[in-house]
């Protein structure tokens, strides 16, 4: 779906994602599906049901912003600038190591633009080495979800039991797990939290 003021394709957000970071007095009308606006000239941030722009958000968006500080890694809280610092002082791939950034494991929630930071980190010139380790990509189908608790308590619950949550939603979880995981300690993680999966 293309942002309806630039034109640019944006990519589908969960609400919670979007409830995280609109101001509450606009949750609700957080409603519906969002995509999220990548477009650094673009002050629109998510839109669908409706349009939310920088101003409507109580985080600053990276992405959209030309000042510092720029975040980069929201779960680390890791500007552009704090990077650079330690590129300098200790080359640009150890800067990560050091800053934490791409360390992270809530995403969806911590960065507006519900993703991993390692695409932005490596727009800007920082390698993200890539796990040596054989993953495997699983769906699970849930059951009994209502609300945006019951998704973080469910994602909390895959991320105990090792998996590296890439999507959750009401209905459905997208996780990775090493290629030798048993997909029945996913199901039973997700059952102790109180919900079903399959």
């Amino acid at each position: 779906m293309n942002c309806p003021k630039c034109a640019t394709e944006g990519w589908k957000v969960q609400l919670l994602t979007v409830g995280a970071h609109v101001r509450e007095e606009l949750w609700g009308k957080v409603r519906g599906d969002f995509y999220f606006c990548p477009s650094p000239e673009c002050d629109v941030v998510y839109f669908g049901s409706e349009v939310f722009g920088i101003a409507d958000l109580k985080t600053r968006v990276g992405w959209k912003v030309k000042d510092e500080p720029k975040p980069v890694c929201y779960c680390n809280r890791v500007t552009e600038k704090a990077l650079r610092e330690a590129a300098d002082k200790f080359g640009r791939e150890k800067a990560l190591e050091v800053t934490g950034a791409g360390k992270g494991k809530w995403c969806v929630v911590t960065n507006p633009s519900g993703r991993c930071c390692h695409r932005q980190l490596e727009k800007l010139g920082f390698p993200v080495k890539a796990d040596k380790e054989v993953k495997k990509r699983v769906e699970l189908k849930l059951q009994g979800l209502t609300c945006m608790g019951c998704v973080s308590a469910v994602k909390a619950a895959l991320e105990e039991a090792g998996a590296r949550v890439i999507e959750v939603g009401l209905e459905r979880a997208v996780v990775e797990v090493d290629e030798g995981a048993e997909l029945e300690s996913l199901v039973r993680a997700v059952k102790d939290a109180g919900y079903s999966a399959k």
